[in-house]
């Protein structure tokens, strides 16, 4: 997980060092000479996509309640968001893919830009959509659509909720006491805190065995999907249907935000296919895009996805776009508050610095692979052992997978 703002002194002292080097770059030009090098790499203008997950206007409240590393302040987002607008054109998704499609050469003269927003919290539309329309800036939202308009919560919420409330009672994940094969699961997350376990975790369960221990935990801890933070309630039907009219696209992210290298491929059929669907049902029109959840795909996951129909799918990797690049493999940069936070307030060398791609650049931020190979997933949900097994990535009953 990202680096939190607890505003500590330790803190404060690492985000001044980060702006001090973000300001000494952007004195010396390496912004400028970064832009020229990405375009000649790129085959032209530069084509970023980027992606958010929660909008908040109190971000200090949200990040007691829930994720810190998914939230972004309002007031945070249209800074970021003017900031892009300056130094590039903000395009749709569906014109951003286009781009990327055509010659080396060709294209519009300036850097383009697509917002994006992934999981569809309700916070979305009632926080981000008055700032989308205000600004007139297009965008897409993701959204899993066997949650929409129902009360449930996804799994991840559910699972780090209960283990914030385990860890403010000092309890680790190896100490939550769970009946033995759901305890397994924790127990291969020593003493890590609730967003590095969580993290672990989604890379080694399958769909259903997160849900199972997303319930074994609320019970654990007396807490039902209903009295998690408001925060983590998802959109319903009428509220896509507002953004869909405001301009926004709607694009897929699973029936059940399922990681799909780990499913059988019919599973991972359904999911796709079935996400699809219901967009198309209660929307009027198919979504064009999916974005692989929690950033995890194979060849074989995107081949599927564009047999389904789509025209294009999105990872959660930081990595440039270029011309001719795979359609289902659109690289993205992940957004949230630390991204441009200096030791107190907003820093604009950070913004050019992040935004642009020079510490990427530069060997100063890495890129999380999204490529599935191998993680350590147990191969049995109720295998015993705590660490991870050597047929990793193996669905629960043994059946193949998408791991190729």
């Amino acid at each position: 997980m990202p680096e939190r703002a607890d505003g500590s002194a330790r803190w404060r002292l690492r985000r001044a060092l980060k702006v001090a080097v973000a300001d000494a770059l952007v004195m010396s030009g390496a912004d400028a000479a970064v832009r020229a090098w990405r375009r000649r790499q790129a085959g032209g203008a530069r084509v970023l996509i980027v992606s958010y997950h929660h909008v908040t206007h109190d971000f200090a409240a949200g990040a007691q309640e829930g994720l810190a590393s998914l939230l972004v302040s309002a007031r945070t987002l249209r800074l970021q968001l003017a900031h892009l607008a300056r130094t590039r054109e903000i395009v749709s998704l569906h014109d951003a893919q286009r781009i990327l499609g055509e010659p080396p050469g060709r294209g519009p003269p300036r850097d383009v830009v697509s917002v994006t927003f992934d999981d569809g919290y309700a916070d979305v539309h009632g926080v981000a959509l008055p700032i989308l329309s205000e600004l007139r800036i297009p965008a897409t939202t993701f959204v899993v659509t066997g949650y929409v308009g129902t009360e449930r919560r996804l799994p991840h919420d559910r699972i780090y909720a209960a283990l914030a409330e385990l860890a403010a009672r000092g309890v680790e994940p190896r100490q939550a006491g769970l009946p033995r094969p759901l305890q397994s699961a924790l127990d291969g997350c020593g003493a890590l805190g609730p967003a590095a376990a969580l993290d672990l975790l989604i890379a080694r369960l399958p769909p259903a065995a997160l849900l199972e221990l997303a319930d074994a935990l609320g019970a654990r801890v007396g807490q039902g999907e209903r009295e998690l933070p408001a925060a983590t309630r998802l959109m319903g039907w009428a509220e896509l249907r507002d953004l869909q009219q405001a301009g926004v696209a709607v694009g897929g992210h699973t029936i059940s935000h399922a990681v799909l290298p780990l499913l059988p491929p019919a599973e991972a059929r359904r999911e796709v296919e079935g996400c699809r669907d219901a967009i198309a049902e209660h929307l009027g029109r198919p979504p064009r895009h999916l974005a692989y959840p929690n950033g995890y795909h194979t060849p074989a996951v995107r081949r599927l996805v564009a047999s389904a129909g789509f025209e294009g799918a999105v990872t959660t990797e930081d990595r440039e776009n270029v011309r001719g690049g795979d359609a289902y493999r659109l690289q993205r940069k992940m957004l949230w508050e630390n991204t441009t936070l200096g030791p107190i307030a907003y820093s604009e060398a950070l913004a050019i610095c992040n935004l642009e791609g020079v510490f990427s650049a530069l060997g100063l931020a890495r890129a999380v692979p999204g490529e599935y190979s191998g993680l350590p997933v147990r191969s049995s949900w109720g295998a015993g052992a705590a660490g991870p097994r050597k047929d990793h990535g193996r669905a629960p009953s043994g059946a193949p997978t998408l791991e190729r």
